[in-house]
């Protein structure tokens, strides 16, 4: 028993290694946001693609599809600081807002226009946190743990 434990000490790293928390927090992230993001291209592409109306239960299960997913991509559009915001992402939250409080107009293609504003909608929300991301990949330094010493240059990472 002793002996397995010595073992297992002998592979512990040694304290002072230095571990890259950034880029595996940021890769976990994207992860995350991309499969929301393949979900909602998804739904996107069945809305933009209809041409001939799928019937009133399809389409208010795609319209109620593309509502959650504008919901949920708005709130990783609204964890962007305002001063980081670019023009796209205010309009984007704006054109939310107001499809949001409005809803569907009244008539027959009251619903079929709503559900293909929100996934117009969608998709730029989709655009602007993929162009977010991009942006905050090249702004961020990796973490490296380094107690003690100076960060590392840029070229030895």
């Amino acid at each position: 028993m002793r002996q397995e434990i010595q073992h297992d000490r002998a592979d512990a790293p040694a304290p002072g290694v230095e571990v890259q928390f950034a880029g595996l927090l940021l890769h976990a992230c994207d992860a995350f946001e991309e499969q929301a993001e393949a979900a909602a291209e998804h739904d996107i592409s069945e809305a933009l693609a209809l041409r001939h109306h799928p019937g009133n239960v399809a389409l208010a299960d795609l319209t109620d599809r593309l509502i959650s997913r504008c919901d949920g991509l708005s709130g990783g559009i609204e964890g962007i600081r305002e001063s980081e915001r670019s023009v796209r992402a205010s309009g984007v939250l704006e054109t939310w807002e107001k499809l949001r409080t409005d809803g569907p107009e009244d008539g027959p293609l009251g619903t079929w226009s709503y559900t293909r504003q929100l996934a117009l909608t969608a998709r730029d929300m989709v655009r602007v946190l993929r162009e977010h991301r991009a942006a905050q990949r090249h702004a961020i330094a990796p973490f490296v743990g380094r107690p003690g010493l100076p960060p590392l240059a840029p070229d030895a990472l």
